[in-house]
């Protein structure tokens, strides 16, 4: 049984071999493509995160005019 497996591994070497990416070939365009697609994420992510604090400090600034103009007419 192991010989099998060991002869099965050698004729297949070839085709076990990892991709550009895995490899590490940093001048593929794989690896090129794979760079941007995170990047990208990450933009994605910095955007929304970005959203969620301007929501937040927005809210902040609405809340305190809003007390400021209760306190004048109280």
């Amino acid at each position: 049984m192991l010989v099998k497996f060991i002869s099965i591994i050698i004729i297949l070497s070839d085709v076990l071999l990892p991709c550009a990416v895995c490899y590490g070939n940093p001048e593929s365009p794989m690896s090129h493509g794979m760079n941007m697609g995170v990047l990208t994420l990450l933009g994605f992510i910095g955007f929304i995160l970005f959203m969620v604090l301007f929501s937040i400090f927005s809210i902040s600034i609405r809340t305190k005019k809003i007390l400021i103009q209760k306190d004048k007419y109280d």
